[in-house]
């Protein structure tokens, strides 16, 4: 039987591919049939939603395909069908001729192959693009046609090979044949499938589901962004396309939502398992094509070998071409499957994934229950005993039960869920771009290890041995690496919440003079950090020593053991390629260790969220019924704000350490047992109680924040919200009548809640704006006045938190946004503490009994009874964690028990109207219309928060040199060039040693040559199976040649273990320079923060603040390190490739340029648009933090107002537009790579055909020495590209932090006028001429102050909003430094001194109470000054724990909860938010008794605190700060009436400054009229003039 001729292999061929085109087109078809269903029924519910419109300014038609493939392959048909035929005859003439039946059997197949495509021609007619089904027929044709014309090249080169002088007659039909399946080619390739899709917005979408084959695989659509980005040196968001449908957040939610009953890590794989499954073909098939470049490069040098010795046949050179092509061709198609691989890895699965957990831990946080509030004060004491005695048994401790609680508190801090957003999404979702690497690299190491076998015989297996010995010590080193990082990532959170902190209570901070104490605070979790990063870097430097020496130390005794124990000859095909082949292994068995460790970390992230996930949710609500009536109602119920850790356990009292009875399940946090009550619908009801007793815990239970332990609730309550659309739009046309909802619930936090967004978004919180009831409200909550004050009107920005109002316009904003509502029942949490009792009395008539809130379910919580209480028809008091009085005002007054409660505050009538009268004074006439609230506002209003600065171009030159100083000196950096150069340097000098190695040979042995070059010639065929061929040949070297081969392996050795050494100790040197660099920014970094002016944090968000701290200092210490070094060692390579290979070919050096040139070009495209991309993802994901850890502080609020839909879909929108630059950076990425590749293939085949014809100066030792260069040349140039991208992104977090670096700061802290120690010893204060602006281009805000105070004189400053009182207070802290004039404490000029030297020796007794996390003792003394008496002592003054006359203690009595101020090391959770407001604002006074200076300046410190208790605390302040000089802001008279002196201030002038007593004389005075308003004249009087006699005495 003859051999089967190429022709019928290659028609078979074509022919099973149109097979399998069959199958995959019908398997197709059903696909497509089942997906078109749901969407062409118009169906809107359809989860996962696709784009349907085009975009009509981009003219297409689908009308130039069809007819030219139909032409082309009817033409074909027509073709093989004349070729069939004259098979046929051929066949008549010679009978039984075998050739003759291969040539039918060949030409059939051709025949249906051609039938079979014209069909599906045919068919295509009716499905012209942009059909999707059109889309799919034209991928099948493609293929077929390429396929063809592959067959159809081969046959035209052995027609051209074979018979040189053939006709050009019989070669028509080949050409012919040749350039209609060109065009074809071409035509299906090329041809875009559509004009672009367009978003709902009409927005045009990413174009990769129009683009082309060829466009699709080289990643050319993404060809317009680059360019745009390269002209404009600038992108913006709208310069971006829409990402494709699946990327989209809206689709997201519901993908990823699924399946939300299965764990995380299933749930990632579900959600997309399309791309996963992708990334696994691919991942198999690129291990296939690896080493296809390797193995045509070895075949080239056993070519040039035979060619040398001149055993080649004639047909060499056309043989060395095919070769040649092949490796072109082998690069390219390795490059375009890696591309698609790293497509699917990168752009898909990683930025889907970010996205999906991104937005489920968003939805997680508006269905979280919030712990931080419930953070139990015994709790951690048990944890610390507990670990005490378990000290060794460190594991164990972790798995015991009550470890979750801990847990739990420790995953409640908005730190660690920022946290959980910023670094752990992050972590899962880069480790999902390269996991396939588990898959592609054993594959690679058996292909790599067989093609070794070929090359070098067993000896492979001795050298793979070497392999497998480290695999121990990297997985000792993995161990170790992984546990540094667990405690790094713990570190970390601890130092972002520390910092959190701080930005969260920096004006407490300043006040204090605290900065220096607390820089120490942060820098010591900053030296732990540290501590845990040096770690890491060493066992990443394990990690560089077994990388980079395991395949050293491979090849040297692979070559040990092929050269001396089997004594063969190692010649430059084996040498060459084995090293190349070993430098992939590299990689392969690099890579498992590093993914094992990118596992494990991943595994923590995926833990983590886990836990957060599974922690406990609110309660939902039961399914509304719009018909039934509204109930807000108790029914036997215990409510608390944890789960009981203990089924229910009698109340009985257990004796504690310090002797004081706790009762047993106090640990559980406070309760409130046994309640039962209804409030009546449509009218108005009070809470009350002491502070602390538990008011807004019963609020809290009404609205479902808090644990039910048993009995029930009855409140009204939305559902969180689960589903997003796209057209999510809020309602704007809203019937006056349909206004308010039954069953809608608004909500008014103590602390107000407020976004960082107008004054008037705050209050119509996304309700449509309706003139009159908008200004209605404004009237009602009285803000007409202070929105007059205010330049830009409501449209004034918010700063976070509501920083840029005082506490009572924060209140009364959040206030009107209940009051603007739609709802029915408005719960107010103490809304009149806050303001002052003029305020309070206009909120009372105009707000709560006012036309806005008739008929509206009011609770509110208040201290002020007596003023509410004449329309109240409900009244409950809370008192020792029970309802000790629940009934309508008229059934408590007639059984006597309302006066009770009317008795703690007798004094408050005489208060309130001593404070309207202090308000009404000198006030200017207001109507409704003087606030700027129209909707055409004259200018756009100044902007608070400045958008995100976010540079353009290069990272500044300054910038690196500023970095590289800090991490050494010119000596340090002359040391690592050494070791840069020496090991690359190195690198070459083992390439050239080969060289030398292999062409002993060739000298020494002529033997040796013939007899391998005839195995060669023995088996002709291009397959590696035939390599051993090459090299076993069994000859023995002579003993003379024994002693050279020692030579060669000694030097050989020599050379590669130095450069083991010299290769690892660069990172050593660089790891040591950047841990001393990241200390340094740090600190400094931190001293700038906490040194910039006040003004700075009222207009930065603190989440910018924060992404600094955290993402941007983590980039820093992980990322920069590795990208720094990389990008150095990556160039270096390059350019000596260069000069390695001009140095032995000269005439290479201008293709090498050429090549260069336009690599260069490329990559200047590349990293513009990286490098903008990058920045983009950087500033988009600030807004990201924000609103995160906007809606972590005001999630009850929001769940309150059933907004949580919005907020969801808000979310959403943020992460598509982090996700945009995110995924296109990554595009980028493959758009380079692919352009690189091809460079690299054009260079490949450059040199080796320079190579093929210059043989007579080129062996095949200096050919490999040259082509081990090539082959990585355009890889490692586009590494190098990629490298400097990585280190300017790197660096964008350098630029960033430095930018912070650079801002404005404070005085310095300590000047060279130091005061005295006992400043001030008196306390006099002399003010001249003070005129104060918040900024150069503000107006002044005080006018020309001159005033003087005696010491130990008591001054009272009063005035109207906005008169300028605060600022005062505030220019004797220097927070804002005086334009003119000066203040003088004691004859120090207070602008000589340092900020720290004048605040530590002034008292604040701020209004806004800020504690941070810790224990009371910690809160208390921060910094170890005081003993615990003093602090008993301090506490017993502001009556949180009874004084020694007080037996009884309020909060004990009934034995519900116990006083938790009894023990210094109580838990204080984030923010305080387990203490009341009350308690709070007492804490910081206690703070400030400790603290004792001779001048104290107080800010009506005592407002959200009962009237008997506030009563007390005058009393207190009267006798502890009698020898000192006192400046009180007061909001009543009575406070300050018998104070020494009055000083009244209007519009930012004093108006009189004089004795009570004097002022009060005076009928003309403002004082005089302001007492007799308050109807209480009479009683002033005598206050002041019994003022009189004591001093006369």
């Amino acid at each position: 039987m003859l051999e089967i001729p190429d022709k019928l292999w290659l028609s078979s061929g074509l022919a099973i591919t149109t097979c399998l085109s069959a199958l995959i087109l019908s398997i197709q078809r059903g696909f497509y049939n089942k997906i078109q269903l749901p969407l062409e029924d118009g169906n809107d519910q359809v989860t996962v939603k696709y784009d349907q419109d085009r975009d009509p300014n981009v003219p297409f038609a689908d009308t130039d395909r069809i007819p030219r493939i139909l032409f082309g392959t009817s033409m074909l048909t027509l073709l093989s069908i004349y070729g069939l035929y004259s098979q046929v005859l051929t066949f008549d003439k010679h009978v039984n001729d075998q050739q003759s039946v291969y040539g039918i059997l060949s030409s059939t197949f051709i025949l249906i192959t051609w039938l079979y495509a014209l069909a599906l021609t045919i068919v295509s007619r009716r499905y012209q693009f942009p059909s999707q089904w059109g889309f799919v027929l034209n991928v099948h044709l493609c293929i077929i046609y390429f396929v063809a014309w592959f067959i159809s090249l081969h046959d035209i080169w052995t027609a051209f090979t074979t018979n040189p002088g053939m006709p050009w007659l019989n070669s028509l039909p080949l050409v012919l044949q040749f350039l209609l399946l060109t065009d074809m080619v071409y035509t299906t390739a090329t041809t875009d499938r559509g004009a672009p899709f367009v978003d709902e917005n009409g927005k045009s979408v990413t174009a990769i589901d129009v683009s082309s084959i060829w466009s699709y695989l080289t990643f050319s659509w993404v060809t317009p962004l680059v360019h745009l980005a390269y002209s404009k040196q600038k992108l913006t968001d709208d310069d971006l396309p829409t990402l494709p449908p699946i990327f989209r957040g809206r689709n997201l939610f519901y993908i990823f939502g699924e399946h939300r009953d299965s764990s995380l890590l299933l749930r990632i794989y579900l959600a997309n398992r399309t791309a996963i499954h992708a990334q696994i073909v691919l991942a198999f098939v690129s291990s296939f094509f690896y080493y296809a470049p390797a193995y045509f490069v070895n075949q080239l040098l056993i070519l040039i070998q035979d060619i040398g010795s001149g055993k080649a046949g004639d047909d060499a050179m056309s043989h060395g071409i095919l070769i040649i092509a092949g490796l072109g061709a082998s690069v390219v198609v390795v490059s375009l499957i890696v591309a698609q691989l790293w497509y699917f890895a990168g752009s898909s699965v990683q930025v889907r994934v970010k996205a999906m957990l991104n937005i489920e831990i968003y939805r997680k946080t508006l269905r979280r229950m919030d712990m931080a509030v419930s953070s139990g004060n015994k709790e951690k004491d048990g944890k610390q005993d507990k670990n005490d005695d378990n000290g060794k048994n460190d594991d164990n401790k972790k798995k015991e039960d009550d470890g979750g609680e801990e847990e739990e508190d420790v995953s409640s801090s908005t730190g660690t869920i920022v946290n959980l957003m910023s670094t752990d999404s992050n972590r899962i979702s880069e480790f999902s771009t390269w996991w396939f690497s588990v898959l592609a690299a054993p594959t690679e190491l058996c292909i790599g290890i067989y093609f070794l076998y070929h090359l070098l015989g067993v000896s492979c297996f001795l050298g793979l041995l070497v392999m497998v010995v480290t695999l121990p010590a990297n997985h000792y080193n993995a161990k170790l690496f992984a546990k540094s990082q667990d405690r790094l990532m713990e570190a970390r959170d601890k130092r972002v919440n520390l910092m959190n902190e701080v930005l969260q209570g920096i004006r407490q901070i300043k006040f204090f003079a605290w900065e220096a104490n607390w820089e120490k605070r942060v820098m010591d979790a900053r030296k732990i950090e540290l501590k845990h990063l040096r770690t890491g870097y060493l066992a990443e430097l394990g990690f560089n020593f077994l990388w980079q020496g395991s395949p050293i130390l491979v090849t040297i005794v692979s070559f040990y053991s092929f050269t001396k124990l089997e004594g063969k000859e190692l010649t430059a095909p084996i040498a060459f390629t084995a090293i190349t082949v070993f430098n992939e292994l590299r990689f392969a068995l690099n890579v498992l260790p590093e993914v094992f460790i990118e596992w494990l970390q991943a595994l923590i992230s995926i833990r983590r969220i886990d836990q957060y996930l599974n922690e406990p949710e609110i309660v939902p609500p039961p399914k509304l019924d719009a018909n039934e009536p509204v109930k807000l109602s108790f029914k036997d119920a215990t409510v608390g704000f944890k789960r009981q850790t203990i089924p229910s356990i009698s109340v009985t009292n257990t004796e504690s350490d310090d002797g004081t009875a706790t009762p047993s399940d106090e640990s559980d946090g406070f309760i409130l047992k046994d309640l039962n009550l209804e409030f009546p619908n449509n009218e108005l009801s009070l809470i009350c109680g002491a502070t602390g007793s538990g008011k807004t815990l019963m609020m809290l239970s009404l609205l479902g924040e808090a644990v039910l332990l048993e009995g029930q609730v009855s409140c009204p309550r939305v559902e969180v919200a689960d589903t997003v659309t796209d057209e999510f739009k809020t309602t704007t046309e809203i019937d006056e009548n349909d206004w308010i909802l039954d069953h809608a619930v608004a909500y008014v936090a103590q602390t107000a809640w407020l976004q960082n967004a107008s004054i008037r978004d705050n209050i119509l919180f996304g309700l449509p704006y309706i003139e009159k009831r908008y200004k209605d409200t404004l009237e009602a909550c009285s803000l007409v006045k202070d929105l007059s004050i205010l330049e830009d009107g409501d449209m004034t920005e918010i700063g976070e938190k509501g920083i840029t109002l005082s506490g009572g316009q924060k209140a009364r904003v959040a206030l009107a946004r209940a009051v603007y509502s739609r709802a029915k029942n408005v719960l107010m949490d103490d809304v009149l503490s806050a303001v002052d009792a003029h305020t309070a009395k206009h909120l009372y008539d105009k707000c709560l009994m006012g036309p806005l809130m008739n008929n509206r379910t009011r609770v509110l919580i208040t201290h002020h009874v007596k003023l509410c209480l004449s329309g109240a028809t409900y009244l409950v008091h809370i008192r020792s964690g029970r309802t000790d009085l629940v009934g309508s005002p008229s059934d408590l007054r007639r059984s006597g028990e309302l006066n009770t409660i009317l008795e703690e505050e007798k004094n408050q009538d005489l208060a309130e109207q001593e404070e309207e009268a202090i308000e009404t004074t000198n006030s200017v006439p207001t109507n409704a219309t003087e606030a700027d609230t129209s909707d055409d506002t004259k200018k756009a209003p100044r902007v608070l928060v400045e958008e995100e600065n976010r540079a353009t171009g290069m990272v500044k030159l300054r910038l690196y040199s500023m970095y590289l100083k800090m991490v050494g000196s010119p000596f340090f950096w002359l040391l690592v060039a050494i070791l840069l150069f020496g090991s690359r340097g190195l690198d070459v000098t083992e390439s050239w040693w080969i060289k030398n190695w292999a062409r002993s040979y060739e000298v020494e042995s002529p033997g040796a040559h013939v007899s391998s070059v005839t195995s060669v010639k023995n088996h002709p065929t291009f397959s590696y199976l035939s390599l051993p061929m090459a090299t076993s040949n069994d000859m023995r070297i002579s003993s003379k040649s024994d002693d050279d081969l020692n030579y060669y392996l000694g030097i050989y050795v020599l050379i590669t273990s130095i450069n083991i050494l010299v290769a690892t100790s660069r990172f050593a040197v660089i790891y040591y320079g950047i841990l001393r660099a990241s200390r340094i920014l740090y600190a400094e970094l931190l001293h700038r923060v906490l040194r910039a002016p006040l003004r700075f944090f009222d207009t930065t968000p603190i989440g910018r603040i924060l992404n600094r701290f955290a993402k941007d200092i983590e980039t820093i210490d992980s990322t920069i390190p590795n990208d720094l070094l990389n990008f150095v060692i990556q160039w270096i390579v390059v350019f000596s490739s260069i000069i390695a290979v001009s140095f032995v070919l000269p005439a290479f050096v201008i293709p090498m340029i050429m090549v260069a040139a336009i690599n260069i070009a490329l990559g200047v495209m590349f990293v513009s648009t990286s490098r903008e991309l990058r920045r983009m993802d950087s500033v988009s994901r600030s807004p990201l933090f924000s609103h995160f850890t906007e809606t972590i502080v005001g999630v009850a609020t929001i769940r309150a107002f059933g907004a949580t839909r919005r907020f969801l879909q808000d979310m959403i929108t943020r992460v598509d537009v982090n996700a945009r630059p995110y995924y296109n950076v990554w595009l980028v990425n493959r758009w380079v790579s692919v352009r690189y590749a091809f460079m690299g293939a054009a260079i490949n085949v450059v040199t080796s055909l320079i190579i093929l014809m210059n043989l007579k100066y080129i062996d095949s030792s200096l050919a490999g020495f040259c082509l081990s260069f090539i082959l990585l040349y355009s890889d490692e140039m586009f590494w190098a590209i990629r490298r400097y991208t990585s280190l300017e992104m790197s660096f964008n977090a350098v630029e960033r932090v430095v930018e912070f670096m650079e801002m404005d700061q404070e005085p310095p802290a300590i000047s060279q006028l130091r005061p005295p120690a006992e400043w001030p010893k008196h306390g006099a204060i002399d003010v001249r001429n003070l005129e104060v602006r918040y900024a150069p281009d503000l107006p002044a805000v005080l006018h020309d102050l001159s005033f003087s105070v005696n010491p130990q004189e008591k001054v009272g400053v009063v005035g109207t909003t906005g008169s300028g009182k605060s600022t005062l207070a505030l220019s004797f802290f220097r927070f804002v430094e005086a334009s003119k004039g000066s203040i003088v404490i004691d004859n120090i000029d207070i602008s000589d001194l340092g900020t720290e030297d004048l605040r530590s020796n002034l008292t604040i007794i701020p209004q806004d109470p800020t504690l941070f996390s810790g224990t009371l003792r910690s809160n208390m003394d921060p910094f170890d000054q005081f003993s615990d008496d003093d602090i008993f002592i301090a506490l017993r003054r502001v009556h949180l724990i009874p004084s020694d006359d007080d037996t009884i203690d309020e909060t004990e009595i009934g034995g519900v909860n116990s006083n938790v101020f009894k023990d210094l090391d109580t838990n204080v959770s984030e923010g305080g938010k387990n203490f009341s407001q009350g308690q709070r604002q007492l804490l910081c006074l206690a703070r400030a008794l400790l603290k004792r200076s001779r001048i104290v300046l107080m800010d009506e410190a005592t407002a959200s605190v009962d009237f008997e208790t506030d009563k007390k605390i005058q009393r207190t302040i009267a006798t502890e700060f009698a020898d000192c000089t006192i400046l009180c802001i007061a909001h009543r008279l009575l406070t300050v009436v018998e104070y020494d002196r009055i000083l009244v201030l209007h519009h930012g002038k004093i108006l009189e400054y004089d004795s009570p007593i004097n002022l009060i004389n005076n009928s003309d005075s403002a004082f005089h009229k302001m007492c007799r308003k308050s109807g209480e004249y009479e009683t002033l009087l005598a206050a002041a003039k019994g003022k009189q006699l004591v001093d006369t005495e």
